[in-house]
């Protein structure tokens, strides 16, 4: 589900743009979060909210015109403390757009804002965090979840279920379908995890140490590997290894 947050100091123009948001998620069939704020301290605010429950924005349309602190301002502040969403300028003043490249604006969007520029300026969003970011999408009891991959360090077998333990987080993700759909699907998607034995696969990213009967993972957790799997668990992780070097080389 993609987090998606406006902040603009005008009623009106707020209403407008939740408007279009909503309409451009229907059409081309995502599935949105969607928050409003007023100002700079609501939105500080709700990053703050949102952090302390392991959660991020994922695309943020921003007024750049707003009393008090204004868009170019909050968006550097954002970037400071390590916010990567993808930013939409949004600014009646055509000259101040060029601002937004120092914190690596992807869009900006000139008042009066047209429906078919701001879908075009989402459509790009969302194609930059495909390529920043390779994610995949947990369907829980209650909600679906988007969890990048690099953060996933392993996913343990729990009845007819799968807990997908994260960095970051305390508690693991209970996703509602088994081990085996969590392998074709991980595998679909990445060569970054390794099935250790029939209950638990490895993000390969995450781990510190391989013997022949155990791995050991980021923070101490030691975890068994099943008779056979050994040298698989090898040649996996020195692929993996091995491609990642090359990759910082080119």
């Amino acid at each position: 589900m993609l987090q998606i947050a406006i902040c603009d100091d005008e009623p009106s123009q707020l209403a407008l743009l939740e408007t279009f948001v909503s309409e451009w998620a229907k059409e081309s069939r995502q599935e949105i979060s969607l928050e409003l704020c007023r100002n700079a301290e609501q939105l500080l605010f709700l990053m703050e909210e949102r952090m302390e429950k392991k959660q991020s924005v994922d695309i943020l349309l921003l007024d750049i015109e707003m009393p008090g602190m204004d868009g170019v301002s909050l968006a550097h502040r954002l970037r400071e403390e390590g916010e990567k969403m993808q930013l939409l300028f949004v600014t009646g003043i055509a000259e101040r757009a060029v601002e937004g490249y120092d914190v690596d604006a992807a869009s900006f969007l000139i008042k009066p804002v047209r429906k078919e520029r701001l879908s075009a300026c989402l459509d790009k969003a969302v194609s930059r965090i495909g390529r920043q970011e390779p994610t995949v999408l947990l369907e829980t009891a209650g909600a679906l979840e988007r969890v990048r991959l690099r953060d996933i360090c392993f996913l343990e077998s729990a009845s007819h279920d799968t807990l997908v333990y994260c960095s970051g987080r305390v508690k693991p993700v209970r996703c509602i379908h088994g081990i085996a759909h969590m392998e074709r699907l991980l595998g679909e998607q990445s060569r970054a995890f390794y099935k250790i034995h029939r209950t638990c696969l490895v993000g390969l990213a995450h781990v510190e140490r391989i013997t022949r009967r155990e791995v050991t993972m980021e923070g101490g957790i030691v975890l068994p590997i099943a008779r056979g799997k050994w040298e698989g668990l090898n040649r996996a992780y020195l692929a993996w290894y091995r491609a990642g070097t090359e990759q910082e080389e080119a």
